[in-house]
């Protein structure tokens, strides 16, 4: 990025005034010293004149009072404390589906891998009867282990 380019960011703040002292000071001497920044620089004050010369039309008496209070009306209408559910009321219906199917499938997986952990659980515990088995318990009790 060349010296011009950050200078030309900072030309409309610096019309405006709105740059501290030092800094005006470094955009002044390269404005003087650059023949492309004079042309920026001349092309926004031309733009700041032809705004300048625009009519604003003037607003009517007592008009930003009447737009304050029906804003007020309006916004009196719609208070209220927001529930722990209401969000839900506010989404759109495809939106409801999703997040009840979502829900669905998460209780159908956490089910599915809890009867899976079961099963590990069950068959370690039978297995385990047998390992006494070969410790030196009778086959009968092994058998019962296996049984639970």
């Amino acid at each position: 990025m060349t010296e011009c380019d950050v200078v030309k960011r900072r030309l409309g703040r610096f019309l405006d005034a709105e740059l501290p002292p030092q800094e005006s000071a470094v955009l002044r001497a390269h404005i003087e010293g650059c023949p492309v920044c004079q042309q920026e620089i001349r092309a926004l004050q031309e733009l700041s004149a032809s705004l300048d010369t625009i009519s604003v039309p003037s607003v009517p008496a007592g008009a930003v009072d009447v737009i304050m209070a029906r804003v007020q009306q309006q916004g009196a209408g719609s208070r209220r404390i927001w529930g722990a559910l209401d969000f839900w009321k506010t989404w759109p219906v495809a939106m409801r589906f999703a997040a009840v199917g979502t829900a669905v499938v998460a209780c159908l997986i956490g089910l599915m891998l809890g009867s899976a952990t079961s099963a590990t659980i069950n068959r370690s515990r039978s297995e385990m009867a047998w390992v006494g088995l070969a410790s030196g318990t009778t086959i009968t009790s092994a058998y019962g282990e296996t049984q639970r």
